[in-house]
């Protein structure tokens, strides 16, 4: 019989309904700007088996594990397919899956993992580049190349938004995801990043929109304190 808990709204995306967290723990990829970093020190990764017995209900957008990286190397795979299996149990929700390694979602793809119906994939890209506070994740633009590898439905944030080397570089790989939708956020935590001028913020902007819905994030007004995305029909 499965328990009846409701799972928690996201505090990340106010378009996600729920949060649904059956791997917990520290994730293993370290970036220094990560928000769980506020909850102090976090116990090892680890299932929890209770969560597998959640109704996750129906015409849910639901945020599979949004407190750690599920794909990270450390996650066992049977973890995974018993998320999975669970679920297809509820086949009328949309799941997302967040992660800095979708190599590993290409690897069990190869493999024959089944993803639950209404799967979308989204990869977080701070920059075109890589830098120090990113920690051990995946370069963010080999994390864009394998993104658009992926057949389900996909989306990309760019948060904290940090420094671009070449913004139309960027755009284009962002854009050869065919991502239904791009978040765009800033760094909350006072992190000391270093984050783009007004100007280049526009002009990521702007090579996006026309392609893909962008939704700005209410931080990013620190950054980009007035656009029209904050309110239109794109965002």
């Amino acid at each position: 019989m499965k328990s009846q808990k409701p799972t928690s709204r996201s505090d990340m995306y106010e378009w996600i309904d729920r949060r649904w967290n059956p791997v917990k723990g520290e994730c293993g990829f370290g970036c220094e700007y990560c928000y769980t970093k506020r909850w102090g020190k976090q116990r090892p990764i680890h299932l929890d088996e209770q969560e597998l017995r959640v109704d996750l209900g129906s015409d849910n957008f639901i945020f599979v594990c949004s407190g750690c990286d599920l794909f990270h190397p450390a996650i066992s795979d049977f973890w995974i397919a018993q998320i999975c299996v669970h679920a297809r149990d509820f086949p009328y929700n949309r799941y997302l899956f967040h992660t800095k390694n979708p190599a590993r979602i290409l690897e069990l793809t190869d493999r024959g993992f089944s993803w639950p119906p209404g799967t979308v994939f989204c990869v977080t890209a701070e920059s075109d580049i890589k830098y120090p506070q990113m920690g051990s994740a995946p370069d963010p633009a080999f994390r864009l190349m394998d993104l658009s590898k992926i057949k389900n439905s996909r989306m990309v944030t760019i948060e904290p938004v940090m420094t671009m080397q070449f913004i139309p570089y960027f755009s284009e790989l962002i854009l050869k995801c065919e991502p239904e939708q791009v978040n765009i956020g800033a760094d909350s935590g006072r992190n000391k990043l270093t984050e783009p001028t007004r100007e280049e913020l526009e002009e990521l902007i702007e090579q996006l929109a026309p392609h893909t819905k962008v939704k700005l994030k209410k931080n990013l007004r620190r950054l980009l304190p007035e656009h029209r995305l904050y309110g239109g029909e794109n965002g």
